[in-house]
């Protein structure tokens, strides 16, 4: 199962080993966090709409998975 991290919580960055070839091992950096964002209900469902064009299709892009998963909450449209 794979580990999922809270929202708010901020990973700590590692620096992991690479091998290059040759046998030689190197260390090469972990990726910077990345900066957290203020988005209102609002905002996702004007950029759902203008990716989606149709108001079932940003309805049924906004309550799917993946978007709860990115936002950390899941939001049912009632229609």
């Amino acid at each position: 199962m794979a580990k999922t991290q809270r929202s708010g919580a901020v990973m700590n960055q590692v620096a992991r080993q690479v091998k290059k070839a040759g046998g030689v091992v190197a260390k090469a950096k972990a990726s910077r966090p990345v900066r957290k964002v203020q988005v209102t209900l609002g905002d996702l469902i004007a950029a759902a709409f203008d990716v989606a064009g149709e108001t079932k299709a940003a309805a049924k892009l906004v309550s799917s998975r993946a978007m709860s998963q990115a936002t950390g909450t899941h939001i049912v449209v009632v229609a």
